[in-house]
């Protein structure tokens, strides 16, 4: 197996780089002039490749991970010295830093990007503010997020564990002024990305296409980034095969190579001790070979520039800026060897220009829009959802966006786009990769709430989804969830034109759980409720920010004693049937531990005895959050309040209120009435963060809280507002959610709650 990343593999090219090497390495020259820069008179002692010339340089950045800043700051100083840079190759993180200066950015301005790039938001999922509404109304009931395909009667398994949608808008916007240059030996630099073709083993080298593409494809590290299906094969990173790739840039271009291999001292025997390091050491050694190969080929001309870096791992993305200082100082220390290619200031401007010149792009018409790669997914659909039309003059910040939409749908592992020429025609093509899970899926979830007192729930939650049942999307989905409660819910969603604005959905559900009954702060009774029904429902999407609907229901619910006194709450059976009008807001940031955002519903129910419900009743109800944040800090505000109008509603229908966030210091659901109104103010503070292995971040907060249930269900008589407080620490785990809290409520209530991959009922 370790010959597969020995240096003599195949070699597999997407597209070549001869012809228009010298035009396309002009803008590389110029960037790499920039860097390599040295004080004048010193250009008189650089070799020559031909009489009159100088040579051309080729610069080869290594791959490392998060350790590759430090080519940002070897570019500084190559820049400051005045050497220029005629083509580049790169591998991982060194595609990432190669290909943003091939495009025309600088050294500084390639620092002023890593340098404000949240890397832990970066590699977190996208942003939930343009996903379909209705799905987003999952992620408070999937909180862990496993979700897996369904294919041949099997189970398929995502192929990375870390979400690369933000990875990606990341590449676009950093090379974005290079989005219609489809031959990367036309860029202001030419350049040339390599990966590894995980069936055959081959080296692939990117030298045309999609940039982003062949950024993503030269650094998805098995396992971790999902592979990038490209040109019928599928791609992992470039590590594996050719780590520092200098035979890559002497066949573009190079008559003298720069060559930048980073990495970290050797481990030690005392650091071997897991069988997690000792595969990592494997993986080193392995790398380290076909890198050593290439250096091996370096000539006394060519110029070795290795960055060991002793505190930043491949995986610290938080510290890339902090490589940046140390690849500087390594370059500074081969100052001798660079200012053998340093060019005069009035040259190096020269070069400069010219990478102007060839970066600077009219813009263009576009002529049409196409998707390609698609396959259960109707492209009409799609089409809807683009902002961008034919007719339309190119603007990358609107095809960026129109690509981030197509993501935040969740049907695609990975979108790109490019502009080419057909006929004189301009052709604007969304690249799209379906995810190799779907278009069947099985979420699977688990949680566990306790108030230390005796009330626990829990719950194994398993949930199969098959999107795309027809062209306009249609949805079908089966829960089921063995614990307290049992759950079981069958439903469709079908929109009913192409715009996917206008819908019905039909819901057979049935549910099952224990609830117990106070009287005062005495427990007089525990119930057995089970609730069963069918709803239909008709409505609209409003936009990906909310949605109204309209429904009518059919159904029942049996209360049966387990514990206590009957007379509280007879046991018994009620037909329910009545009309429904739901309106939902959701524009929070991300489905965990929000930071900004807000979200709210506003719910009306009317039973009626004419649609075959025991009684006439209406209850409506509303609630609104807000969240804003500073830095590590997050302020949230919430409100709710519901009414039965007066009409008496049954002990089922009333509100409750109790728990965590929703009266500290009360047991769950303790105080339940036909009238409420509650309010509740959250502070919280990420002051840890943690392995992505296991989550993100730890928490730590307080809440205060005032509201009360009004017409009690135990005839308590109520005057005015209660208030209650908690202390908490939440974990954003790999589980999903988890809270500790102590709440505290006047009177003397209080209560211990541990919550595990439960999504708490107010501001989560």
């Amino acid at each position: 197996m370790i010959q597969r990343f020995l240096p003599h593999l195949a070699i597999t090219r997407v597209g070549s780089w001869d012809a228009a090497v010298r035009p396309a390495c002009a803008p590389f020259a110029l960037a790499a002039s920039l860097l390599l820069a040295s004080p004048p008179g010193v250009a008189a002692d650089a070799p020559q490749a031909a009489a009159g010339g100088r040579p051309r340089i080729g610069l080869v950045l290594g791959g490392g991970g998060a350790k590759g800043g430090a080519h940002i700051g070897i570019i500084k100083v190559l820049e400051e010295m005045r050497v220029p840079v005629d083509c580049i190759a790169g591998t991982s993180m060194g595609a990432i830093v190669g290909a943003a200066y091939a495009t025309g950015l600088s050294a500084d301005a390639l620092e002023k990007v890593v340098s404000e790039v949240n890397w832990k938001e970066t590699l977190k999922s996208a942003p939930r503010e343009d996903v379909p509404f209705h799905r987003k109304q999952l992620d408070f009931i999937f909180t862990m997020g496993f979700e897996f395909g369904v294919k041949d009667g099997g189970i398929v398994a995502p192929a990375g564990i870390v979400p690369t949608h933000q990875v990606e808008a990341l590449f676009r916007r950093i090379v974005a002024n290079a989005r219609q240059t489809h031959d990367f030996r036309q860029l202001p630099i030419p350049f040339r990305a390599v990966a590894t073709d995980l069936e055959s083993g081959a080296m692939v080298v990117f030298d045309k296409g999609d940039l982003t593409v062949a950024m993503r494809a030269s650094m998805a590290v098995p396992g971790a980034f999902s592979p990038v299906d490209y040109n019928g094969r599928l791609h992992v990173d470039g590590m594996l095969v050719r780590n520092l790739p200098v035979d890559v840039a002497r066949e573009s271009c190079a008559d003298v190579v720069i060559a930048v291999p980073v990495g970290n001292p050797a481990a030690t025997r005392a650091q071997l001790g897991s069988a997690l390091a000792v595969a990592g050491q494997a993986m080193n050694i392995a790398i380290e070979a076909n890198e050593k190969a290439q250096l091996a080929t370096l000539t006394p001309k060519d110029v070795s520039i290795p960055v060991i870096l002793q505190d930043i791992s491949s995986g610290d993305f938080d510290k890339v800026p902090e490589a940046i200082p140390i690849g500087e100082a390594a370059a500074r220390n081969a100052r001798a060897s660079l200012a053998r290619y340093s060019l005069s200031p009035q040259a190096y401007a020269a070069w400069r220009a010219d990478l102007r010149r060839i970066a600077e792009a009219p813009p263009k018409v576009i002529d049409e829009v196409r998707l390609a790669g698609l396959k259960a997914v109707d492209p009409e659909v799609m089409k809807r959802h683009l902002k961008t039309k034919p007719g339309d003059t190119y603007d990358p910040t609107q095809a960026d966006a129109d690509t981030q939409r197509l993501v935040e749908r969740g049907d695609f592992s990975s979108v790109s786009y490019q502009v080419t020429t057909e006929d004189s025609r301009n052709v604007l093509t969304y690249n799209v990769t379906e995810k190799a899970q779907g278009p069947d899926y099985l979420l699977l979830d688990a949680n566990l709430s306790t108030d230390f007192k005796g009330d626990t729930a829990w719950g194994l939650r398993a949930d199969y989804e098959r999107r795309w049942l027809n062209s306009l999307g249609g949805e079908f989905r089966a829960s089921a969830q063995l614990g307290r409660p049992n759950i079981l819910n069958i439903s469709l969603y079908q929109p009913v034109e192409k715009s996917q604005t206008f819908f019905v959905s039909p819901t057979l559900y049935a549910n099952q759980t224990l609830e117990y009954l106070y009287q005062g702060d005495r427990e007089v009774e525990q119930l057995d409720i089970r609730r069963y029904g069918l709803r239909l429902e008709g409505g609209a999407a409003l936009g990906t920010w909310g949605e109204v609907r309209l429904g009518l229901q059919r159904g029942g619910v049996t209360t049966k004693q387990k514990v206590g006194d009957p007379a509280f709450i007879a046991p018994g059976h009620s037909n329910t049937a009545g009309a429904t009008l739901r309106f939902n807001y959701d524009q929070v940031d991300q489905r965990l531990f929000p930071t900004k955002g807000s979200s709210g519903s506003f719910t009306a129910y009317s039973s009626q005895t004419g649609l075959g419900a025991d009684r006439n009743y209406r209850k409506i109800e509303g609630t609104w959050m807000t969240l804003f944040s500073r830095g590590r800090d997050v302020l949230g505000l919430g409100i709710s309040g519901g009414t039965d109008l007066g009409s008496n509603a049954p002990y089922y229908d009333q509100f409750r209120l109790g728990g965590l966030f929703n009266m500290s210091g009360y047991r769950n659901s303790q105080l339940i009435g036909r009238e409420y109104l509650f309010g509740v103010m959250q502070y919280r503070r990420r002051f840890a963060d943690i392995s992505r292995a296991f989550g993100t971040g730890i928490y730590a907060g307080a809440s205060l809280e005032a509201g009360n249930v009004f017409k009690r269900l135990d005839n308590t008589p109520t005057k005015g507002a209660l208030y209650a407080g908690s202390l908490f620490v939440g974990i954003d785990s790999k589980l999903g959610p988890v809270y500790l809290g102590y709440g505290l409520s006047e009177g003397g209530h209080s209560a211990w709650y541990l919550y595990i991959g439960s999504s708490l009922s107010t501001i989560r």
